[in-house]
């Protein structure tokens, strides 16, 4: 599914591992053709850097995953490139060389690849864009987009995919791909996600992130006995269960007060850290209706995919409290992993306006909002900030997050890498060939940061990844986003390093000039 709505090491080696020399300062600034608005350009300071050291990704070949492309016909795209929009023959600034469908999708969607292109166009107008389709949203279908990508040549991958089969601890084939592709020297960047939710206005959780909850290890204590029944009814298993406590402390509580708005039907998922075709243990889900005394309870569906997902009835004419439980068989063989329930599972329905045990402690995380590739070290993960207020996004994806299976050790993540810009224009709404529009979410955001590595690795041309990503993340501005967070929480878990700079990037990376050796003065007679 398309994602809808130690750097300082590496940098002090920078300049001696450039390989290839960059480029310096120049006087004269790149020609000023911007037929179309493109202010992420201004905002993120590529503009700066065209005019102080000439690049706009001229050389550099730039790879992107997304739905589709074209597929609302050829003489949109054409339109598109008359307008300036897009790269390729009557382009008005003579930016002749066309974007590169290497895969196309195979049925109309949202041609959401095409809006990434035009971003990435208004920021590095020279770089070679190609677009390889993400079909069905798998992971075997992302890796051979992937090594499509590869195959042609590029330097920088960027995708905005959540892919449908991946689990919130384990390593799926797309992440593999992501690694291989970042060892053979491709830099890879991907939207974070646009999973967040803030807690809303006149509850106890208001302003807090309440995407998820998750707690490091299951804490088994008995269930109430109403839960226990609906639990064992929805079970072929009738061996004894437990529920989770949602504290940490000596009191217990075996629900978590969840707060839905009027509306229509909406899910959520269990994720526990146990490796697939390995599963030991059973969980499932309890939810009951306050008001009506409703049960919805679930097991897995599948006894060796560590994933069990409910579902809560739409035709709400008021907001409704439910309680969730989360039960266990106790079984001989039975673990105590890791658990976490995420609200917003797949973009389906209503979101949650309130939840209970909103705040992180030792061993509970609240909020997190992020899992998949884009959670790999190998990734560079990007978050959204509005471009007209400079404001972080509520719904971009936030940290932190763990893999534990599928690799050689346990991984973990703080929350996205560094942050791009969303609420930019395009020339169509997305799903849709009619324009022009506003491109909002973080699949707006990512194109935006990989235009900017591309006048990076311009400028350093034999840069690796690790050294364009150090570049980009170390001079990233964080005091230039505004958080709608409380303060105690730490910024890095939305917004990463900040918003990237393009100029400061470049600079970083530029080569000093050395200046002309002169005669010492004469000394006077």
């Amino acid at each position: 599914m398309r994602i809808a709505l130690p750097a300082s090491a590496v940098v002090a080696g920078l300049v001696l591992l450039m390989g290839a020399a960059p480029a310096a300062a120049v006087e004269t600034p790149v020609p000023a053709c911007r037929p179309v608005p493109s202010p992420a350009a201004d905002i993120l300071r590529a503009s700066d850097a065209w005019q102080r050291f000439g690049v706009d990704g001229t050389g550099v070949r730039i790879g992107i995953i997304s739905d589709s492309f074209g597929t609302y016909g050829e003489d949109v795209v054409a339109a598109d490139i008359a307008a300036g929009w897009l790269p390729g023959p009557g382009n008005p600034c003579g930016r002749t060389s066309p974007v590169d469908v290497v895969a196309e999708g195979t049925v109309r969607t949202t041609d959401e690849g095409r809006a990434m292109a035009q971003l990435i166009h208004g920021i590095a107008p020279g770089a070679q864009l190609l677009f390889a389709s993400s079909g069905p949203d798998t992971n075997a279908s992302m890796v051979d987009a992937i090594t499509e990508l590869r195959a042609a040549g590029v330097d920088i991958i960027v995708d905005d995919i959540g892919v449908e089969d991946d689990l919130r601890y384990q390593r799926g084939s797309a992440a593999e791909a992501v690694s291989d592709a970042v060892d053979a020297g491709i830099l890879y960047l991907s939207a974070a996600g646009n999973s967040g939710v803030i807690g809303a206005a006149g509850y106890p959780s208001a302003g807090y992130p309440i995407a998820s909850w998750e707690t490091s290890f299951y804490r088994p204590m008995p269930c109430p006995d109403d839960v226990a029944a609906a639990a064992l009814a929805a079970s072929p298993d009738p061996s004894p269960i437990d529920c989770l406590d949602f504290t940490d402390d000596q009191d217990e509580d075996a629900t978590l007060g969840l707060t839905l708005p009027k509306g229509d039907a909406t899910s959520f998922r269990l994720d526990w850290a146990e490796p697939a075709g390995e599963v030991t243990t059973s969980f499932g889900t309890v939810a009951r209706n306050t008001s009506t005394g409703e049960f919805r309870a679930t097991w897995a569906a599948d006894a060796q995919l560590p994933v069990a997902r409910n579902a809560l009835p739409g035709g709400r004419a008021e907001p409704q409290e439910w309680e969730i439980s989360v039960v266990r068989h106790r079984a001989p063989d039975a673990g105590l992993p890791a658990v976490n329930l995420f609200f917003n599972d797949t973009y389906v329905g209503e979101i949650p306006v309130a939840l209970e045990h909103y705040l992180s402690t030792r061993w509970n995380t609240v909020g997190s909002s992020m899992w998949g590739h884009q959670t790999a070290l190998d990734t560079l993960a990007v978050a959204a900030v509005d471009a007209g207020t400079l404001t972080l996004e509520t719904y971009s994806s936030a940290g932190p997050a763990s893999t534990l299976f599928g690799l050689g050790a346990p991984e973990s993540i703080d929350g996205p890498g560094l942050a791009g810009l969303d609420g930019v224009p395009i020339s169509f709404a997305i799903g849709g060939p009619v324009g022009p529009a506003t491109f909002f979410g973080t699949s707006a955001a990512a194109p935006t940061v990989a235009a900017v590595a591309a006048l990076v690795k311009q400028a350093a041309p034999g840069a690796d990844p690790a050294t364009l990503r150090a570049a980009l993340e170390s001079t990233a501005r964080a005091d230039a986003v505004k958080s709608p967070w409380p303060a105690e929480l730490p910024a890095r878990r939305f917004s990463g390093a900040g918003l990237v700079d393009a100029a400061a990037a470049v600079a970083l990376v530029a080569p000093t000039p050395t200046p002309t050796p002169t005669s010492p003065p004469s000394p006077a007679p």
